[in-house]
């Protein structure tokens, strides 16, 4: 399938051979440009990007482009070899018309690649208290399937990865949760969260935040070292993608969230005195079933990172 994707600009498709590649494939990708503007198109440059790039991996000048003139160029590229979800295939086109400043036309050819469980490599770990906790990682991306009745209080069901003792006494934890999928109902979460010992949270220090559709962010710390997530702060519009960021300073934990990783929103402080040396830090989903019973769910988180504040 190939898509355009601006309508005011000139015609620009992207195919590519096979049609449907899978990870690791040689691809010949084809784009095809089409002046059907009722103008010439002055200066127009053509720029091929490969999946998952953010620069061209070639560059073409075209020149002037007349009323109706068609011209076609393809790149050889491969898919990466430790991809799922959506990889796109783009080409877009910068030109001037009539002398004003530049416009643009954009498409790109999506392959569609299903996350499958592949297990997680050194040095993360994964743990679960969740029926039918899964695991994968794809290149920057950790997934999570679970099920799980719920992820709050004292019923901390929930599948995790974690990386051991990763986040020291001043330390900033963070993610992009990019889709929570394959759940039918809307109280699933997925998130950040960080325990002395993630598999043992009554050995203190945890807490959590995570985002859900029905009740938003959500920071949920255990105040008295037992265990069970006691305290809550957050709520409002639920949003994906998003990030998750996580501040310890201490016993102290800041939670902050934000749509474009640039502005960040503080949800709210809260005091860990349980908190003890450098603590295991990871991403956590959960189904929350307990009024869907069955569900379960399909996190993808990208970009986790546990570093110093």
């Amino acid at each position: 399938m190939s898509t355009r994707t601006d309508a005011l600009g000139p015609t620009l498709t992207v195919t590519t051979e096979p049609a449907e590649p899978a990870g690791g494939d040689a691809v010949t990708a084809t784009a095809v440009l089409v002046n059907d503007c009722p103008f010439p198109l002055r200066g127009a440059v053509l720029y091929l990007v490969d999946p998952g790039r953010a620069t061209a991996a070639r560059t073409v000048p075209l020149g002037d482009l007349r009323r109706g003139a068609a011209t076609t160029r393809s790149w050889r590229t491969s898919m990466p070899a430790d991809v799922a979800g959506d990889v796109a295939f783009t080409a877009h086109v910068l030109f001037d018309v009539d002398g004003r400043s530049a416009d643009c036309a954009r498409a790109a050819k999506t392959v569609s690649v299903p996350y499958e469980p592949n297990g997680v490599r050194d040095p993360y770990r994964t743990f679960a208290t969740a029926d039918d906790a899964r695991f994968g990682q794809y290149g920057s991306q950790l997934v999570i399937w679970a099920g799980g009745g719920d992820l709050s209080g004292g019923r901390d069901e929930k599948g995790g990865i974690l990386l051991p003792g990763s986040a020291a006494a001043s330390s900033v934890v963070q993610v992009k949760t990019v889709g929570l999928t394959g759940s039918d109902n809307p109280s699933a979460k997925y998130g950040i969260a960080v325990a002395n010992d993630l598999t043992a949270p009554e050995k203190g220090g945890y807490a959590v935040l995570t985002m859900s559709r029905s009740y938003g962010v959500e920071f949920m710390t255990d105040s008295d070292g037992d265990g069970r997530l006691d305290t809550w702060a957050g709520g409002g519009a639920s949003t994906h993608p998003a990030w998750l960021r996580l501040v310890r300073s201490g016993t102290a934990y800041t939670a902050y969230s934000t749509t474009n990783g640039l502005a960040w929103n503080e949800i709210a402080s809260a005091t860990v005195p349980s908190a003890n040396g450098a603590l295991d830090a990871g991403v956590v989903a959960s189904a929350v079933n307990l009024n869907y019973p069955g569900t379960t769910v399909r996190a993808v988180f990208d970009h986790f990172t546990v570093g110093e504040s």
